[in-house]
């Protein structure tokens, strides 16, 4: 049986923890003097410094399952303005190939958080691509984005330098408006693949999507946690009839059911997550699994936490929005509950899940 906490793993969480609250905190102080949020690059260039991007061999246990999902929780919890799955996600897969001569450089990669179909993504042919990829995150942040292309062999992971000729982008509007998705097109542009062998480049895919899916449901658990933390403290302090709202047996309840799913969710993410650094054979069923749970259980943990705050929750000055729009968004991306389920039910008929 694997370990699925070790001690190095702590170690990872408390350093990630105590670097989210000062960054937080800096948001916090930023939208009290002046209405705005941190800037996204301050937040990557944190999570950089701490090395959690690299993609050389000797750091292959920074981008492992466990310790991405860890900083991924935190994200979550802190629900700051910076593609962080999305970094993660792409330099584990550039790592996962070997690809690491123009990942060196450090710079933040991002991708789409949506999930196409095959017929659905533009298009690859002569070293070129074209057509429209939706919902790429802060790809004026990151500069570079993995774009998944089809070509007449199937599927090809390509990085794609997002400042060349032909390339096109436009703002989505999204319910998490700080949140920067754009829909990009391409018109010719060159793009290198991430391998040359169309077999690696299908596993590449797969690799990727599991990944996005993992890191999705820990930002979902993380920004759970904190709706459940803001919802405890406003019971507590909030006061009627001369007692504490948190004095309502009605009340505690809820916020207990609500802590029950933060824990369930989580405790499904460190099982998939551990389930991948073992090369468990149903790791990829944990995933689809934790990616359903974490959607499902994280969008009725928020609509029960605005509920019981009562008026305040619905206030923009009020930061309980924040949380809740980071869940909704990413409940519906990473490969939705329609999509995961999808994946489950495949997986049971090919007797991957029976053992």
């Amino acid at each position: 049986m694997f370990n699925v906490v070790s001690q190095e793993h702590r170690m990872v969480s408390e350093t990630v923890q105590r670097l989210f609250k000062d960054l937080k905190a800096a948001d916090t102080e930023k939208r009290q003097r002046n209405g705005s949020r941190i800037d996204s690059a301050v937040v990557g260039q944190a999570l950089q410094d701490l090395g959690l991007f690299g993609t050389s061999a000797d750091e292959a246990f920074m981008v492992s399952p466990q310790v991405q999902a860890i900083v991924a929780l935190e994200a979550g919890a802190s629900a700051l303005p910076f593609p962080v799955l999305e970094a993660l996600a792409t330099h584990a897969t550039m790592l996962s190939v070997g690809y690491t001569a123009d990942a060196d450089s450090g710079g933040i990669i991002t991708l789409s958080t949506a999930s196409p179909k095959l017929s659905e993504l533009p298009v690859f042919e002569g070293g070129r691509l074209s057509g429209s990829c939706p919902l790429v995150s802060f790809p004026q942040v990151a500069g570079r984005a993995l774009i998944e292309a089809r070509q007449e062999m199937g599927s090809v992971l390509l990085v794609v330098d997002l400042g060349n000729p032909g390339v096109t982008r436009r703002r989505r509007e999204s319910v998490e408006t700080d949140y920067c998705l754009d829909d990009l097109t391409f018109d010719q542009v060159a793009a290198l693949p991430l391998t040359g062998a169309v077999a690696s480049t299908s596993d590449s895919s797969a690799f990727l999507r599991q990944r996005v899916a993992l890191l999705a449901a820990a930002e979902i658990a993380g920004a759970c946690r904190s709706l459940v933390k803001m919802t405890q403290e406003y019971l507590l302090t909030r006061s009627q009839f001369g007692q504490v709202l948190g004095a309502n047996q009605v009340l505690k309840h809820a916020i207990a059911d609500n802590l029950v799913s933060v824990e369930a969710m989580t405790a499904s993410i460190e099982f998939a997550a551990a389930a991948l650094d073992a090369g468990e054979c149903d790791a990829d069923a944990a995933v689809c699994a934790a990616k359903l749970y974490a959607g499902r259980a994280g969008k009725a943990v928020a609509d029960s936490s605005l509920q019981l705050h009562g008026a305040i929750g619905y206030t923009n000055e009020y930061h309980l929005h924040i949380l809740m729009r980071r869940v909704y968004r990413l409940a519906a991306s990473c490969g939705s509950g329609r999509i995961q389920s999808e994946r489950l039910f495949e997986m049971f008929k090919q007797g991957v899940l029976n053992d």
